[in-house]
């Protein structure tokens, strides 16, 4: 993210969708969500989790610049390194109820969340070469 313009940023793919700072966006909500859940999964033994809280469709303020979308990107890898890498395996094993997917471990459902971002982060990628910010 960090060699694209600011104007690249607010694109979106040519066929429609979000822009990338949209996208950028909804990373970092539902990234810092996900470190909440798995905080609040840490004080109990299972968890009820609307599909709100992993995330699903959140979209808050798209960042103005790519500077700052960069920034942002940055700022998530840290909370989950650092709230993930802490995880021991009885918090892995702890249970999370979120419909309509059931009834999952946290060790089950984390690696589901990160290829969500992984997928969101290839999507902005896609983006920029549709549009030629990137080979």
């Amino acid at each position: 993210m960090r060699s694209i313009t600011d104007a690249n940023l607010h694109q979106a793919d040519p066929e429609g969708g979000w822009t990338i700072a949209q996208i950028v966006s909804h990373m970092h909500l539902s990234g810092i969500l996900f470190v909440g859940d798995l905080e609040r999964l840490r004080h109990h033994d299972h968890l009820f989790m609307f599909r709100e809280e992993l995330g699903h469709d959140a979209v808050g303020a798209p960042p103005p610049s790519a500077a700052e979308a960069a920034l942002r990107i940055a700022s998530l890898r840290v909370a989950l390194s650092d709230c993930l890498g802490s995880a021991d395996d009885a918090e892995l094993a702890k249970t999370v109820d979120v419909p309509p997917f059931g009834v999952l471990t946290m060790g089950v459902l984390a690696p589901g969340i990160i290829a969500h971002l992984a997928g969101h982060a290839e999507q902005a990628r896609a983006i920029l070469r549709k549009r030629g910010a990137i080979t």
